[in-house]
């Protein structure tokens, strides 16, 4: 912390997110995981009531998209509705939308993946109070391995904070940039201009996945491919074989939403963790491999 305290008002304040469909997320997937409603769940358990939700549905199902219309802290932005549906197909350019309508209103911006929310009731003055001029960004920490074995800090939008004068000062731009992320851009830039960022490291105290089911500075969860390809696709295979990673995001999914305190505590390390090894040999036997 900075020892200094900002008092946020929490109507200054908008967490702009995209919700949709890709091909693994379907129809059946999302009613089994929906993760509008635990997104929302989330937050409204932790963040003070006045905030805004800038929600942009990319061809969201329909149950999805009528849960999020009738959610009052929600301004729903549907793709069919948008202008340049170009739009559509490119999340980055969508950010850079949602950031651009947020900051005509809200002095707090908060960007989040569908599958991260915050997980703690001090979030919103924690990391407000380490915003400023030389340090405009709180992020998720992502690292990067380097040629001569270091490791490489970088934001990662999946939570990332800044406000309106931070964003007119630096104009974050939610594009790769020629970088593995739009969030390491954004640190990247601001590096280059002498600027810092605060890092939040990933914080689990027992993990099931190098990158996967993350808690991030005991107070952000963000779950990872949530509605994506499986983890192997992406990462490729971490201690298990590939035939196994398809195996695991079904299994930490259900866990998540089947009782989603228990799980978070678990990985917190307030409560005795699942029995990971044992789960995997199930789903083994069950799927026949």
């Amino acid at each position: 912390m900075t020892g200094r305290t900002v008092r946020v008002n929490p109507r200054d304040v908008v967490i702009c997110t995209i919700h949709g469909n890709t091909r693994h997320y379907t129809p059946e997937v999302a009613k089994r995981y929906p993760w509008p409603m635990l997104q929302v769940s989330q937050l409204r358990r932790t963040t003070p009531a006045g905030y805004t939700m800038f929600v942009y549905g990319n061809r969201l199902n329909a149950e999805h998209e009528a849960y999020f219309r009738q959610c009052p802290e929600v301004e729903y932005f549907s793709s069919a509705e948008v202008p340049n549906g170009a739009f559509v197909d490119d999340v980055w350019p969508i950010r850079n939308w949602l950031t651009r309508q947020a900051v005509k209103r809200f002095k707090w911006i908060l960007h989040l993946d569908s599958d991260a929310f915050p997980i703690a009731d001090d979030w919103l003055p924690r990391y407000t109070s380490l915003v400023s001029k030389a340090c405009p960004v709180v992020a998720v920490e992502r690292t990067y391995p380097q040629t001569d074995g270091s490791r490489h800090s970088s934001a990662d939008r999946c939570f990332l904070l800044f406000t309106r004068d931070g964003f007119w000062r630096h104009a974050f731009d939610f594009t790769k940039m020629g970088v593995p992320d739009a969030g390491a851009a954004i640190s990247q830039h601001l590096e280059e201009q002498g600027l810092t960022w605060h890092p939040l490291p990933r914080s689990n105290r027992h993990n099931v996945h190098r990158v996967a089911a993350g808690v991030y500075d005991d107070r952000v969860y963000h779950h990872g491919a949530g509605s994506r390809s499986p983890f192997y696709e992406n990462w490729g295979a971490v201690n298990v074989t590939s035939k196994r990673e398809l195996l695991i995001q079904p299994i930490l999914l259900d866990w998540l939403f089947e009782r989603p305190e228990s799980f978070l505590n678990q990985l917190l390390g307030k409560e005795p963790p699942y029995d990971f090894d044992a789960a995997i040999r199930e789903a083994d036997r069950e799927a026949g491999f």
